[in-house]
Order: C-alpha cells, then structure tokens, then sequence
C-alpha cells in the first residue's frame, strides 16, 4: 500500500518544521535508518522549506504509518506526543492524489509555483539511486511528474509574476517604504536567494551585497548583477551599513545570533534609516535567531510571515484551482487503476 506521512506550512509552524528537516548530505543515513527502524524497503524522503514527508510502500497500511511517524520522532529526537497533532498521513489512492497535488503547486505556500516540481524530481531520483525504490513508488512517481507538467500546460495555475522574491518585495515595501536608495545584503546563494534577487534587481536600490561560503560562487553571482561579492567571514562588519539583511542558507544553525544583531544595532551610523534593520529569513532551519525579534530597532521576518501577502498576490490563480483538481482526480483514479489491476494480475488496463 501507498502511505505518506508528513506535515507542511500550513500544518506546523516553522520552528517545528526546521527540527524534522533532513540534510541532503545526510539522505543515505535517513534511508538506512528508515528501513533499519520501520522494515520498510521502498520509500522516498521529500524535505523543502515548507514541507517533510515521507511515502512509503508497506503492507501494514496505517500500522506502517505509525511507525514512520515514530521514525520522524526518534530521528529528529522529537517527542512523539508533541509531534503527533502536526502529522498528516494518507493511504493509497488518497497518497497519490496529495503527491499529485505536491507536484502540481496546488499544495505549495505559493499556489502554482514551479519549483516544486523540480523537488519532488530530486528526491524521487535520490531514493531510487540509492536503490530505495520499487514499482509502486516508481509508478506514482513517474505519474507525479506527468501530471505536474500538464496541469502547467492546461491550466493557468502557474500564470502571472508571483514568487517568493515578489512577496519579499512586497514586504519591504509594506514595512519600510520603497526600496530606492536601500543598501540590502543577500546572504546564501541557493534557488530562493536567486529567485529573490531577480525581483530586487527590479527595484531602484541603493546597492547588493552578496555573501555565500563559497566565494567564487558569490563573486561570479555579483559580477552578472553589478553587485558587490563579500566573504563570508566578512559577514559581521558589512552587516553595520545594510539597511536589509536577506538569509537563506543552508546551514543547519544559527549564523546569525541575538548578539551578533544587538552589536550590529548599537554599531550602526545613527544615520541608517532611524537605526532601524529589517532581516528577512528565508531559511529552513533558520539563519536567525527568533530571539532578535525583542531587539529595538530590528524588525525580523521569517517564511511564515509572508503567507498573508502571498495569499492577497494569487486571487487570479484560485480560479484555476477546481480546473487543476479535476486533472488530478482524473490522473489519480487512472494510476490507482492500473496499479491496482497489476497486484491482482489482471495485467495493464487501458487508461483510456
């Protein structure tokens, strides 16, 4: 049977969603104690900044939910009670239709949005690298990616200039007026802090700073958009001049302490923008310290705060939501056919 078990933004909050993250670096050691923990064989791990889920091919039905809801616990060192009311779990049919609309944007913080697909895609072919695949979850994978594309094709879903970089934006200029004239310092150089600096390049601002691990990553980053490139262990000392902080790294921990922003406020030229700094955290986990919050002078936001601007960017796209819906019924009763007349040996019926 098809199961998934997982939690998203619209489940949990994200100081629950950072702890269940699983390191891409770290996937072989999440598979091996998958299967060591639960007995399960065949699954694949999806991990993204708005979600964790794992599907799973078992024969125990909801009794192999459960015990991948207690590998969830014991892996992320989470209490099992305190985890359990954010966890959703769906069985066969029920899985492949949430899978579809995982694929499609339908299920996404940004309806429609594209990236996912691209997700679902790399940790799909990650599981079955890593041989932790079989025919079921090959099928509905396979499906998954069908139906994501032609629900892009069919519908206008994914229409209009609606992203994460937009709603960024949009937040700035809810908060602190326009961005003219704005010193803003980009650190991490990952898909969102691209998708955030084409929407920012837009804007009249004063000037970019970007930050990232690897240097020469940053400096090429900065050469293409006439930004200026700083390392990383440069960070402390140009955070004093921005007026704008955006960190989306994908560091496992803070880089960015209550105490390296409280010394960053009281350093700061009192001509800055009244002393005041927004950071915008766009990391899972987080880059920065929730704590900064009760700062004077900082105004701190993170992916969750951006729902109700996102939310008032997408009434065109609602409309297009029951066209999608209706692709992906039909798509899911289609794959749950065949894979069903393959476990009693009926052979592949027509899908037609």
């Amino acid at each position: 049977m098809l199961i998934v078990v997982g939690t998203n933004y619209k489940f949990s909050p994200i100081a629950l969603r950072e702890r269940l993250v699983f390191s891409k670096k770290r996937l072989d050691e999440a598979f091996s104690f998958l299967k060591d923990y639960t007995g399960i064989k065949s699954a694949v791990i999806l991990s993204t900044c708005n979600r964790v889920e794992i599907y799973a091919n078992s024969a125990e039905s909801m009794a192999g939910a459960d015990k991948i809801a207690k590998f969830l616990s014991v892996y992320h060192e989470i209490d099992k009670y305190r985890l359990a009311p954010y966890l959703y779990k769906y069985v066969d049919i029920e899985a492949a239709r949430h899978l579809f609309r995982v694929a499609s944007g339908l299920d996404s913080q940004i309806l429609g949005e594209t990236q996912v697909l691209g997700q679902v895609q790399w940790f799909y072919e990650k599981a079955k690298t890593l041989g932790f695949t079989d025919n079921l979850i090959e099928e509905v994978f396979e499906k998954a990616e069908e139906v994501g594309k032609r629900i892009r094709v069919e519908t206008d879903i994914s229409k209009g200039d609606i992203s994460i970089g937009s709603a960024v934006v949009s937040l700035i200029k809810e908060r602190i007026g326009e961005l003219k004239a704005k010193k803003i310092l980009i650190i991490g150089l990952g898909k969102i802090s691209e998708i955030v600096l084409k929407d920012l390049l837009k804007e009249d601002v004063k000037a970019v700073l970007v930050s990232n691990r690897t240097y020469e990553k940053a400096k090429q980053i900065a050469k293409t958009i006439g930004a200026a490139a700083i390392r990383f262990n440069e960070l402390r000392e140009n955070l004093k001049g921005a007026d704008i902080i955006i960190s989306a790294t994908s560091s496992p921990h803070i880089i960015l302490r209550v105490e390296d922003i409280r010394e960053v406020i009281e350093d700061r030229p009192k001509t800055i923008d009244h002393r005041q700094l927004l950071i915008i955290d766009l990391a899972v986990p987080r880059d920065v310290d929730p704590g900064a919050r009760e700062i004077k002078g900082v105004k701190l936001y993170c992916l969750d705060d951006l729902t109700s601007i996102i939310d008032n960017k997408l009434e065109g796209r609602n409309s297009e939501i029951s066209n999608a819906e209706k692709i992906i019924e039909e798509e899911a009763h289609k794959v749950w056919r065949k894979i069903t007349a393959i476990k009693l040996g009926y052979g592949v019926p027509s899908l037609r």
